[in-house]
């Protein structure tokens, strides 16, 4: 993605509305907001009214600022691409990362029957959110325990990617978000097979907000960092070095990591 520096990365928020524009109608200074901002790693940022929404009383800003991209991301796939409906069967890879954690959620609210892979103590947390089919990747092959699944949901890519596609039934769906898709091999399958990128919607933000607000979705922040230490929080995400979502505590609201 092209930029131009002086950069401030970042892009996920939460935190009070002080100032706003001349165009906006949804929201007033002192309201509580989470959504897309540019520069989130600050404790000002400017956010377009179309992609944010209003925090719910009963969620905190750290609990609101680890749901934009993770969330709707997983909000998305599970709702929008494979259709979760009751009785549908569903395999996500990765399921107790930032995106799978909701995505393993969201498709338990919407009666999806739900396989989760996952190593060490992510299994356990999977199976503390009711996923009890969860396969230790480290241990065992997919293969060997799913087939004819009507979806598959991949945040792993790579080789896991590539199994995947043996795994869906005639007329099924796989989506991915770190791979690239065959498009041969989805054919030779009889699937449809997607890559996706969160798109940024305010409504989405406020269903998400909904589901939480609820309890049906419960996001797994990690910890939350002080400005500080954001270097040190960007390597452990770069890294693969989370489980779930980390948070930079900033004066004016909690902006996400």
């Amino acid at each position: 993605m092209p930029v131009s520096f002086p950069l401030t990365i970042g892009q996920d928020f939460a935190g009070e509305v002080m100032d706003r524009g001349k165009a906006v109608e949804r929201f007033r200074n002192g309201d509580r907001v989470f959504g897309f901002a540019q520069g989130a790693y600050a404790e000002y940022a400017a956010a377009p009214e179309s992609a944010m929404a209003a925090i719910p009383d009963s969620i905190d800003y750290p609990t609101a600022a680890a749901l934009p991209t993770a969330g709707l991301t997983a909000l998305q796939i599970i709702r929008d691409v494979i259709h979760a409906k009751p009785g549908m069967t569903v395999i996500i890879h990765g399921a107790a990362g930032g995106v799978g954690s909701f995505a393993s959620q969201i498709a338990k609210t919407f009666g999806a029957k739900v396989t989760g892979t996952a190593t060490g103590e992510d299994i356990r947390y999977l199976n503390s959110l009711g996923i009890h089919g969860v396969i230790d990747s480290t241990r065992e092959h997919f293969e060997a325990r799913v087939h004819d699944l009507d979806a598959v949901v991949d945040l792993v890519g790579g080789e896991t990617l590539t199994r995947s596609y043996a795994v869906v039934k005639k007329g099924g769906t796989l989506v991915t978000t770190v791979g690239q898709i065959d498009d041969v091999g989805a054919k030779r399958a009889g699937i449809r097979a997607t890559r996706i990128v969160v798109k940024r919607s305010s409504a989405d933000l406020a269903e998400l907000a909904s589901l939480v607000e609820k309890g049906a979705v419960k996001p797994r922040v990690a910890q939350t960092m002080s400005p500080a230490d954001a270097k040190k929080a960007q390597v452990l995400g770069e890294r693969g070095g989370t489980h779930g979502k980390r948070k930079g505590d900033f004066k004016s609201g909690v902006n996400s990591i």
